[in-house]
């Protein structure tokens, strides 16, 4: 009695997460919003595959090989979603994207050479550990507070949980799992299912800053204008919070105004503008000629030559190299 009583309570939350992922791609579809519409929908199909796939009482179908193959794709689902909403910088979307393709394929290998079991397992936890680090490395310097909040909330517990099963699987404990374990796995999908509903239907105001429950200021703006002129941006490691004690403000107002009223939606690449602007305008200066462009990158308050020629060239297209001999 008491092993159907599970049974069925793990079908009802399986059957209540599927319709949540459902029902919110389908409402993001309807609304053609710009958060990464497919990758949702990508998403959503993967993880209904997988639950499908994962329930104890699954029964042979016709079905079955389209669900075990949306299934072993839900790593790189979840990844291609959390880095479309995590930055928008493709150089570090990259290292995770590739550790999930590698787990998709590894994956596929496993029914014809099974060693790569451990593997896959091996990858899935590097992939996992990888959005996490993802995840806090770009907080702090990201200004659009929906984001923030979307990172700290669904994607780190999400990625708690990848990482919980990945390990699991990874050490065999999932080849004789008790029956209670499938409906407290159901129900932490149901709760991720439904903090990301929250997240990703949240109604669009027409000014996007108004339902981060912070206030930009327009009279902040010009302080910020000043600042910048004053050449506060050619501070070696300036950090927001730097930026804010700097101004007397707090954290939240300079975030609110820098995203709100001013269009930024990463303070470096904020900060970079009026760096790579000045590098542009010493190597233009025929008496900087013999300036090296590792000076020039100090001078405009980067640390080193590799972020200096990464922000050059996402801002302009080439590197200083390139840039200072083009003829």
């Amino acid at each position: 009695m008491e092993a159907n009583w599970i049974i069925i309570s793990d079908l009802i939350l399986r059957g209540m997460a599927i319709g949540a992922m459902v029902a919110t791609a389908l409402v993001l579809i309807s609304r053609s919003r710009s958060r990464g519409t497919s990758s949702v929908a990508a998403l959503g199909l993967c993880t209904v595959c997988y639950l499908l796939i994962s329930a104890p009482t699954i029964m042979p179908n016709a079905l079955q090989p389209l669900m075990v193959a949306g299934a072993t794709l839900l790593p790189l689902a979840l990844t291609w979603m959390a880095t479309v909403q995590l930055t928008d910088d493709a150089s570090q979307r990259r290292p995770v994207l590739v550790l999930a393709l590698l787990t998709v394929v590894t994956a596929a290998l496993i029914p014809f050479w099974p060693a790569m079991t451990l593997i896959r397992g091996i990858l899935a936890i590097a992939l996992y550990l990888g959005l996490i680090i993802l995840a806090l490395a770009t907080d702090s310097d990201d200004l659009v507070i929906d984001r923030r909040r979307f990172r700290r909330g669904f994607l780190a517990a999400m990625g708690a949980l990848g990482l919980i099963v990945s390990v699991v699987e990874a050490s065999g404990l999932d080849a004789n799992l008790p029956n209670w374990i499938y409906p407290l796995q159901a129900s932490a999908i149901l709760v991720l299912a439904l903090l990301f509903a929250i997240w990703a239907l949240e109604p669009v105001a027409d000014e996007p800053i108004k339902r981060t429950g912070f206030k930009s200021r327009a009279d902040l703006t010009e302080r910020v204008e000043q600042a910048m002129r004053r050449g506060i941006w050619q501070r070696e490691g300036l950090t927001i919070g730097a930026f804010a004690e700097e101004l007397g403000v707090p954290e939240h107002q300079l975030r609110a105004t820098i995203n709100g009223e001013m269009g930024h939606r990463n303070f470096s690449t904020f900060i970079n503008v009026a760096r790579i602007k000045a590098a542009k305008a010493l190597m233009d200066d025929p008496s900087r000629g013999r300036t090296t462009i590792l000076e020039i990158a100090h001078e405009v308050g980067f640390a080193s030559l590799g972020p200096f020629n990464k922000a050059f060239r996402a801002q302009t297209g080439s590197s200083p190299r390139e840039y200072r001999n083009r003829g």
